[in-house]
């Protein structure tokens, strides 16, 4: 049952669901009139101007009734089965036989005991429940009213993740509805110590936001301080996860993600059971979790459901990648305008000859290749699907052709910028980190224009020490590299077999330090086989 923490300003408010706590009331606190015309008037003044809002007044027991609801937010087969209990389950003049203040209670108990209910004694917080997509009910006579949780709002399916693909593995992603979505984790985590703490954030929208973790998994100090982050929000509006992400990470100025953002339902729970904390958010299909560390990002959830001999290849060539991604347009214009000595002779021939016409420096060349790349980039994803695909042929094959048939830019930097761009679409299923490469790709670039190789070693440390000063709900960023923990570098470059996953990662599990304790595999034993190849030869004998 859902009951409201009143808090006396306007900040994210925590719903508790173990039971009322004394609490001041909010500075909009007003009681629930027992007439029921000053409450239908009082909430159609609240309301004014809106015409979805629907409210119905019927006979029940020999009481007016009225019923308060968002047309098509509620379920109608459940607002029916309610409209019917009241007015065929109740006997005539029932109502009218026991105490005024007991009606509310009577019906919520008796009547109405299959359905999520609560009774409420503060008008400003029916209104809040009305826009919360619920129902209400107001009894005449009576100075409290009932919630009905009959909330069946416009939704879509439960498909496939459309940022994370995947070819193992479930297929199943998160969707745009809370209940859908905590339903999605808790399917995979049958445990009774995953917990889950509702808070409703945004002034203007109202938005909930469940925390989920498993209590003795997580560590107390990371809830306890993601709860206080979580209370202090104050903004108008939560209209996706990414609001809250910017609101409560330990740092905002930096381009690197201090939170993981998932649609995967297997993801999250794999998080969870690591000791990390998971934020749903209404109305978002990404799943927030954290405390998050770099070598996360590059990480697929692919790689837990194939062999650790291919994962150990395949977590190579990410890395490969993003060095590709990040350096190499930067490294061939730093070759080209300062460090020619260290290119091959044949290649100084070869490269010389292709920007022999071409009348920009190469610094000049690479930013607008970049910059018309970008371009392309943004646009195949704001544009339509259809369209998108037409940019896309056109902006690499024409305008690329065209570039170098007019003597613009050398064939050999655009072959350099396009394997940089295919390398980043190499972390494709991180789009966090995939933004981040972009910009520091163009930050190593124009180092490696105006100074070289030092300047190029000059970003990349800057980025490094950048790195190593970040943090995530206090763990560090670069954790378990620095600070060096070896135990837990089975799951970075490589990743060892799960029966060596002994433990939980430092410096994020609470309690519940350990995670696997089965025995490595084992061939079978000899007596077993000896005793199989003896009935093989019976059986032949027998024959």
């Amino acid at each position: 049952m859902l009951h409201f923490l009143r808090s006396i300003n306007s900040k994210a408010r925590k719903i508790e669901s173990s039971g009322p706590k004394e609490v001041p009331p909010p500075h909009d606190f007003k009681e629930i009139s027992s007439n029921l015309a000053d409450n239908e008037a009082d909430l159609r003044q609240e309301f004014t101007n809106i015409s979805d809002i629907v409210f119905k007044q019927f006979y029940a027991g020999g009481v007016k009734i009225l019923a308060v609801w968002f047309d098509g937010l509620i379920n109608n087969r459940v607002s029916q089965d309610v409209f019917r209990a009241l007015m065929l389950d109740i006997p005539e003049k029932q109502l009218l036989e026991i105490a005024k203040e007991e009606r509310t209670g009577l019906i919520n108990q008796h009547i109405l005991p299959f359905y999520e209910t609560q009774e409420v004694k503060d008008l400003a917080e029916i209104k809040r429940w009305i826009l919360r997509s619920k129902m209400i009910l107001l009894v005449d006579g009576c100075s409290s009213g009932l919630m009905i949780d009959a909330e069946s709002r416009p939704q879509r399916s439960i498909s496939e993740p459309v940022v994370e693909p995947t070819v193992l593995g479930p297929h199943d992603g998160f969707i745009e509805n809370i209940g859908v979505n905590t339903a999605l984790i808790r399917s995979r985590l049958g445990d009774a110590m995953l917990q889950s703490e509702d808070y409703i954030i945004g002034r203007r929208t109202n938005t909930q936001v469940t925390l989920m973790y498993v209590a003795d998994i997580a560590n107390p100090k990371i809830i306890e301080e993601v709860r206080k982050r979580l209370t202090r929000i104050d903004i108008d509006g939560i209209l996706d996860s990414s609001y809250i992400k910017e609101l409560i990470q330990d740092r905002t100025l930096t381009v690197f993600p201090l939170m993981k953002s998932t649609e995967r339902p297997d993801a999250a729970a794999a998080d969870l059971l690591e000791g990390r904390f998971a934020l749903v958010v209404d109305g978002s299909p990404q799943v927030l979790t954290a405390p998050s560390v770099f070598i996360e990002f590059m990480q697929a959830t692919d790689d837990y459901y194939m062999s650790p001999t291919v994962v150990w290849f395949i977590r190579v060539l990410r890395y490969l990648s993003i060095f590709v991604a990040t350096n190499l347009p930067g490294i061939y214009v730093g070759l080209i305008t300062f460090h020619q000595e260290m290119i091959p002779i044949p290649l100084v021939f070869t490269i010389a000859g292709t920007r022999e016409v071409v009348p920009f420096p190469a610094i000049v060349d690479a930013l607008f290749l970049l910059i018309v790349f970008e371009i392309l980039w943004e646009s195949s994803i704001r544009l339509p699907r259809v369209v998108g695909a037409a940019i896309n042929i056109v902006g690499a094959l024409i305008l690329g052709e065209a570039a170098v048939q007019s003597s613009l830019v050398s064939p050999t930097l655009v072959i350099v910028i396009a394997v940089s761009a295919v390398a980043n679409f190499a972390l494709g299923s991180r789009y966090d980190l995939a933004q981040a490469v972009r910009v520091i790709r163009l930050a190593i670039l124009i180092a490696g224009g105006m100074m070289g190789f030092y300047g190029i070693a000059l970003v990349s440390l800057f980025f490094l020490l950048h790195m190593a000063n970040l943090r995530s709900f206090g763990v560090p960023y670069f954790e378990p590299l620095a600070p060096l923990i070896a135990k837990e570098l089975k799951d970075s470059v490589y990743r060892a077999p799960l029966w060596s996953f002994k433990k939980r990662p430092v410096l994020i599990v609470g309690k519940d330090i350990t995670r696997v304790d089965t025995p490595p595999p084992s061939p079978p034993d000899e007596r077993c086989t000896a005793g199989a190849d003896s009935k093989r030869r019976l059986q032949k004998g027998g024959k």
